[in-house]
């Protein structure tokens, strides 16, 4: 049996071979979500390189792609849920690429991001499939050497990107194959271009609705629109019943969410050293709707947000044209940390739908396109004290964070699988959904360190507390 310092030996010395032999083959699979040839592959790829080491695989087929089981066993019992998922989202704005999406060149980014070095250039590099190779490889290596310290389930998505339809159902209906899982985690890439670990106690709810509005007519000049529907007119009303002057129009997000003691501890901590300013640059952001940058940051991470991605109606070439649309559609989005369920959202804002619809002429189409609560997790949990614990040892300081403005279907799993549930690890990426999406390369090995601390960490506390 070899000492365990050889296993951080392994992991620093085949670094290399790891990224030119695993990292990057994965990659250049085109896994976007509804690419079937990419998904299939990468699959494949998975299924390939956890064969040897996992007790059982299991598929189970999907909406869209299949989700993968594999239990892998290890000196304790207990068993840590780990979440993973391998499809990323499609490819746009492929001109501003620096080189193909897939091609996992390496490259030097321009500024700020200039101060990283060589980056790993592809689709999926920071979100997620780097973490979750990463992961792998170290677990394989401790399966090999008879060292992993607790026994894991291994839970592969390839539908996170389009809301994680299979899975949300799944974990409903399957509870009974996670019976053994104390914990779940799910391995990233957290570190900041100052070299911070973030981690963030929690995700905000999410609900994405399509709302369309419809006609019976063709589209007749405007002269008759006194005397006939009008669908961009009827959808701009449904609009504001639900959020308007700033401010929501249902009951359940009407109020302002009120912090716990914990979270706003934590938020007090964080703005004391945080550079938001730096934040926002990073992000494009040159205005926002308060002077008070503090104010900005609270807002961000707490206050329910009514985004309008999509509002399509009537003539959309160059010039005008005087005519009434048959037909208008929007896509929203509604993120929330309030602790509400989110049927009661949807709920409330069909039935302000209804009750329009009753004085309108118009056809109007409502479609709950994904839905999740928010999520928390405890600052004095095994699961967050393990990350901190890793991360110092490599000489990283975390930086906590109350929740992540971002939604995320954790709380499925903490709901259905009473789990708590947490996403971490080292490793500098960004750019995720966007062109030019990046891995440092000089950050990857302390990646795999990461993990492969955390896991010895983590199953050293729940050690201990059983035996508390």
């Amino acid at each position: 049996m070899e000492p365990i310092n050889k296993i951080e030996s392994k992991i620093k010395n085949n670094n290399k071979e790891f990224i030119d032999k695993e990292l990057r083959p994965f990659l250049r699979i085109p896994s976007n979500t509804m690419n079937k040839e990419g998904i299939q592959k990468a699959k494949d790829f998975i299924i390939s390189y956890i064969n040897s080491f996992s007790e059982t695989i299991t598929e189970y087929k999907g909406t869209h792609n299949p989700l993968i089981l594999a239990k892998v066993g290890g000196k304790k019992k207990e068993t840590i849920l780990i979440y993973m998922m391998y499809d990323t989202q499609p490819i746009s704005e492929r001109e501003n690429w620096i080189c193909d999406p897939f091609s996992a060149e390496i490259h030097t980014l321009d500024y700020p991001l200039e101060v990283l070095g060589d980056c790993i250039i592809a689709r999926g590099a920071y979100n997620s499939k780097t973490p979750l190779i990463c992961f792998l490889n170290v677990v394989r290596i401790l399966k090999r050497n008879n060292k992993l310290p607790i026994s894991l389930l291994f839970f592969f998505d390839g539908e996170e990107e389009i809301g994680s339809p299979t899975l949300l159902k799944f974990i409903e209906e399957r509870k009974e194959l996670f019976k053994d899982c104390i914990d779940a985690f799910y391995p990233a890439t957290k570190q900041n271009i100052t070299g911070n670990s973030i981690l963030k106690l929690g995700y905000k709810g999410i609900l994405s609705l399509t709302i369309k509005v419809r006609s019976k007519n063709n589209e007749p000049h405007s002269a008759y629109s006194g005397m006939i529907p009008n669908p961009a007119a009827d959808l701009i009303s449904v609009l504001n019943l639900i959020y308007s002057n700033g401010e929501f129009q249902i009951n359940s997000l009407r109020k302002s969410y009120n912090l716990t003691v914990e979270e706003e501890s934590i938020l007090n901590e964080l703005i004391n050293h945080l550079d938001i300013e730096s934040i926002k640059k990073k992000a494009g952001i040159l205005q926002t709707l308060e002077s008070d940058t503090k104010l900005d940051f609270i807002n961000y991470l707490f206050n329910p947000t009514f985004n309008i991605s999509t509002l399509k109606s009537g003539f959309l070439g160059e010039g005008f044209k005087n005519y009434v649309p048959n037909n208008a559609t929007t896509n929203i989005d509604i993120r929330f940390a309030h602790n509400v369920p989110v049927d009661v959202i949807f709920h409330e804002i069909k039935e302000k739908i209804e009750k329009f619809s009753i004085n309108s002429n118009s056809e109007i189409e409502l479609t709950k396109n994904l839905g999740y609560e928010s999520s928390r997790v405890k600052k004095n949990s095994p699961l967050v004290k393990s990350l901190i614990k890793s991360a110092k040892v490599l000489g990283v300081k975390t930086e906590l964070w109350p929740i992540s403005a971002a939604g995320a279907p954790l709380s499925k799993i903490q709901k259905f699988l009473n789990l708590n549930f947490i996403t971490g690890g080292l490793g500098v990426g960004g750019s995720a959904h966007s062109a030019n999406e990046f891995i440092q390369y000089s950050s990857i090995v302390k990646a795999r360190l990461s993990y492969y601390n955390f896991l010895k960490i983590y199953s050293q506390l729940i050690q201990e507390q059983n035996m508390n």
